[in-house]
């Protein structure tokens, strides 16, 4: 996909062009030398094949739902589905993967705050303190609140098969050691360019920075911004520990993405193929979650061994108390529908 949200025809080399014309030819001759007389040739099943993009590299969440998901599928249908993994942005940048499956040019997606530019309403999942519990976000996402997302992602576009655990995401500085909301004065905040999260660190007491994640590290460096917050996970994969002294569990915000795929596609598949298919998407979503939370509690563990000093214990209520008002206030990134589902599942 190029930038504008339009496919990109990829033409083959003539040296495969003619790889290709000989093999043909190759298997046409073959099909001639057989004996015809009291010869049944059995037809082979076509193999079906799917292309899944996303942006992130191989260690990410995304990649290893993905893994996951080719596994599962290809074990279950065994091997009449297939399919081809494009990592690290291979197939562009979120918007144009979102576009590409819902145009059809691509069957499978996996992607995160790039769905908003169609499904506004999953935004949802950044609100913060949504959820008490990570059990009570995966009841919400099998049960009404997942329903309504994916009735409103299929009117624009998109039939969602997945939800992608990122982890709970934490709080790091290079000021003080954060146990509660009122810690939070005084510090300039990196934060994502998202309304929401603009809103949610302001409502905390601190200040905010915009910074792109790709210019995160040297603003820490250069003190542009005093903290960041992002899952542990990426305070440990993007060396964050260098330049931060403190990192806290606030548990703020479940960083979620989503898996989805065309629905002209999906339509297509035969009853068993749907079967097999969600069933692979299930698995993949159940894989990324037990290995997210192991991730964490191993990610909180090096960062200490790193040096940061680490509080696992942080009165979360006192930052519930500032953020759940942010909530009812930010209707249009905050449908009231959808947050009274999700606090009524339960805990």
């Amino acid at each position: 996909m190029n930038h504008e949200g339009k496919p990109i025809r990829v033409s083959q080399p003539d040296t495969t062009r003619r790889t290709l014309m000989r093999a043909a030819a190759g298997s046409a001759l073959a099909a001639s030398l057989l004996p015809f007389a009291g010869t049944r040739v059995l037809a082979q099943t076509p193999v079906r094949r799917i292309r899944l993009a996303h942006t992130a590299p191989a260690a990410h969440g995304w990649n290893v739902w993905s893994e996951s998901f080719k596994k599962s599928i290809e074990a279950k249908s065994n091997g009449a589905i297939q399919v081809q993994i494009y990592p690290n942005a291979q197939m562009g940048n979120e918007r144009d993967i979102g576009q590409a499956v819902r145009s059809g040019a691509l069957e499978v997606g996996v992607i995160g705050v790039g769905l908003t530019n169609w499904v506004p309403e999953v935004s949802i999942t950044d609100a913060p303190y949504l959820w008490k519990t990570r059990a009570q976000a995966y009841r919400a996402f099998a049960g009404t609140f997942g329903d309504e997302l994916r009735t409103r992602a299929r009117d624009k576009g998109f039939v969602l098969i997945g939800w992608t655990d990122l982890g709970f995401r934490c709080i790091t500085n290079s000021k003080r050691q954060i146990s509660s909301v009122k810690d939070m004065q005084g510090l300039k905040m990196r934060v994502p360019i998202s309304k929401a999260y603009i809103a949610m660190v302001q409502a905390m007491g601190a200040t905010t920075a915009a910074v792109d994640l790709s210019e995160l590290y040297l603003a820490l460096r250069q003190g542009v911004a005093d903290g960041q917050e992002t899952p542990p996970t990426v305070v440990k994969s993007n060396k964050y520990y260098e330049v931060q002294k403190y990192i806290a569990r606030t548990d703020h915000v479940l960083t979620t993405g989503y898996s989805v795929t065309n629905p002209k596609f999906f339509d297509g598949l035969s009853p068993a193929e749907k079967t097999t298919f969600m069933a692979a998407a299930s698995d993949a979503d159940n894989f990324l979650r037990a290995h997210t939370q192991k991730e964490e509690v191993d990610a909180y563990e090096f960062l200490r061994k790193q040096g940061m000093q680490v509080n696992l214990n942080v009165d979360i209520e006192t930052f519930r108390q500032v953020c759940t008002p942010l909530v009812d206030k930010l209707t249009d990134q905050f449908p009231p529908k959808l947050v009274q589902i999700a606090r009524a599942t339960p805990v």
